[in-house]
């Protein structure tokens, strides 16, 4: 089982994030990290859910820590960033230091060596992780995605470029 991080959890999607990897076979949401108000309170009490369906039990008693690796104290194996662009511009960076982290914001696209990444169209960009982690001296890694609509538009015409 790969335990997982959620950075912004409380926001629209960081809860996206937390909604689906709730019953996943392979991931386990071990802890959620967001603003110094949500901090040290438990997720149910720190979050207004906004989505349709119901806020996963799994994550309700999971206490909130600020979006620091310090203050990441779980056993976890990846980071998925709901960051906004600005914070995680700075912020990612920390926890690629230790941890995987597959971000959803702007701040690192298009950046030398690391990965801009649609799985189904073009994952041999994922081989840039390695100089991207000794360039920097990381044990860990930022890969990124585009924009929603840029992974559409590719997934559809990706049969046809084939």
């Amino acid at each position: 089982m790969v335990k997982v991080g959620v950075l912004g959890a409380t926001g629209m999607v960081g809860q996206r994030f937390i909604q689906l990897l709730d019953n996943h076979p392979d991931f386990e949401v071990t802890a959620l990290a967001a603003s110094s108000r949500s901090a040290g309170k438990r997720y149910e009490d720190a979050t207004t859910w906004y989505l349709d369906s119901e806020m996963p039990e799994s994550v309700k008693d999971i206490v909130v820590c600020e979006t620091n690796p310090d203050d990441m104290d779980n056993d976890v194996d990846i980071v998925f960033s709901s960051l906004p662009t600005e914070f995680a511009a700075k912020v990612e960076k920390e926890f690629a230091q230790d941890y995987v982290v597959a971000s959803n914001a702007s701040a690192h696209r298009m950046k030398k060596n690391i990965p801009l990444v649609i799985p189904e169209v073009n994952p041999e960009y994922l081989d840039m992780i390695d100089a991207q982690q000794k360039e920097n001296g990381w044990d860990g890694f930022i890969v990124t995605n585009p924009n929603c609509s840029t992974i559409a538009l590719t997934l559809t015409l990706k049969p046809i470029v084939d």
